[in-house]
């Protein structure tokens, strides 16, 4: 009789949870465990693309870079335009609205130029195991602070206490730059041991860092509305694919083509698909998370880098190597357990058509 009369006059906001908890299970997995699963998955895809990248970082200079980043960006644009098309062949928004064209595009230059070609660039300067820590480190202090100012998202004191970690992370690995530097010398056709050498290693690697957390800002104030994955991402990976490709045929002339051994095709397609994989996944994970939320999951693909560089391709393995990684990772495991809410985003309306794309509203509890 107790346990009837206790169930009786249970409280609404009980009888709420329980039925929003029942509702969750039903429908399959909460928004926060897609999230993290499609993290994770970018995070293995951008690691494996990662280690082809290294392996076609045989010269130091940016033509070479723009060329290497030009052919990565074709899968990731072939996908795009087939899952636009399947959208659109099934009467379903495929493309994003007019107003965000040009934004996206935009974008897509900054991610394409500033990320991917820097990125790229600072491979063959620092190495693997030196670059990604540095340029992740970046990447979480900036996206961190460009969500809290353009998206609204809240920094909460164990966000701000990742980024002062991260911030550490980036001076740590910074003075472990020249012995990084030393260790990529002999291997590329072109390099100069260089004071002037090291502080580029360190300033392109932060640049890539920046433009992509500034770029994944943008992508998570346009997926995160009903508007599909492919249509934000469609744009961002064909910008790169033209405006790279044209400007690798005026620097390098169109004989690069056939300058370009049949090996370093093979490593830059399988470097492209891991690419193309890992870019979608993040968008995916973006439309369930927070940008620092997805940035800080994807950061453990540092420790991958590292472990890739010192094994596969011979880097050193510094204490400076090994601390700053660490506190890299460390910005990770502070994550809260949590999820905050997510204000709505005034880039990108609803779109009632698009089924397929559940939004992510500032009311939805994980």
């Amino acid at each position: 009789m107790n346990k009837i009369s206790n169930a009786s006059s249970a409280s609404p906001s009980e009888s709420t949870a329980t039925d929003q908890s029942e509702n969750q299970a039903s429908e399959g997995l909460s928004p926060v465990v897609k999230g993290t699963l499609f993290g994770l998955l970018s995070a293995l895809a951008y690691t494996a693309a990662n280690i082809s990248l290294r392996e076609a970082a045989v010269d130091n200079n940016a033509d070479w870079a723009i060329w290497i980043s030009a052919l990565k960006s074709i899968p990731a644009t072939i996908v795009g335009w087939t899952l636009v098309a399947y959208r659109g062949s099934r009467g379903l928004p495929a493309l994003p609205p007019s107003r965000l064209v040009i934004p996206l595009i935009l974008t897509g230059l900054l991610m394409q130029f500033g990320g991917n070609v820097m990125f790229q660039w600072s491979l063959s300067l620092g190495g693997l195991a030196f670059t990604v820590p540095l340029c992740f480190a970046t990447l979480l202090a900036t996206g961190a602070i460009l969500g809290r100012l353009f998206l609204e998202e809240a920094i909460t004191p164990r966000m701000f206490a990742s980024m002062v970690i991260l911030t550490a992370a980036i001076v740590v690995l910074s003075l472990g730059a020249h012995q990084a530097e030393e260790s990529v010398f002999e291997h590329m056709e072109h390099h100069t041991r260089s004071m002037v050498t090291v502080a580029l290693t360190i300033f392109v690697a932060c640049v890539a860092g920046c433009a992509y957390g500034a770029g994944g800002v943008m992508i998570r104030g346009t997926v995160r509305g009903e508007m599909s994955i492919s249509a934000s991402l469609v744009l961002i990976s064909t910008t790169g694919m033209v405006c790279l490709s044209g400007v690798a045929f005026y620097r390098l002339g169109i004989e690069i083509l056939w300058i370009t051994t049949p090996w370093q095709y093979l490593v830059m397609l399988v470097g492209g698909i891991m690419n193309a994989i890992a870019f979608f996944a993040i968008g995916a994970s973006m439309k369930h998370l927070t940008v620092t939320r997805v940035n800080l999951l994807n950061a453990s693909q540092t420790a991958m880098a590292a472990f890739a560089g010192v094994f596969f391709f011979d880097e050193k393995l510094t204490v400076w190597l090994l601390s700053g990684t660490a506190l890299t990772i460390g910005g990770l495991f502070l994550m809260e357990k949590k999820r905050p809410a997510i204000p709505n985003s005034s880039l990108s309306k609803t779109s009632p058509d698009d089924s397929t794309q559940p939004e992510v509203s500032s009311h939805e509890q994980p």
